[in-house]
């Protein structure tokens, strides 16, 4: 069998997922993340009935659409 030398994109189910980006003491619930979900704002694959995240892709997306910055960081943008 031949493997691939890139590293092949991981879906997991919410649970793992938050394992995956939180600590123990900080990681939000599975009912958080649902809610995420329902608006949009982390990507996620349906197969099926199945719900699965990719890790980076939500990463990505926590980056970009749930970090606060300073007035100082936006000006400085400008």
């Amino acid at each position: 069998m031949e493997t691939n030398t890139t590293n092949p994109t991981q879906l997991v189910r919410g649970e793992r997922l938050l394992e995956l980006l939180f600590d123990e003491y900080s990681r939000p619930s599975l009912r958080w993340l649902r809610q995420m979900q329902a608006q949009r704002k982390v990507p996620y694959v349906k197969i099926g009935r199945l719900v699965r995240f990719d890790v980076e892709q939500v990463r990505t997306a926590l980056e970009k659409d749930c970090t606060v910055h300073s007035r100082k960081q936006l000006r400085s943008h400008r």
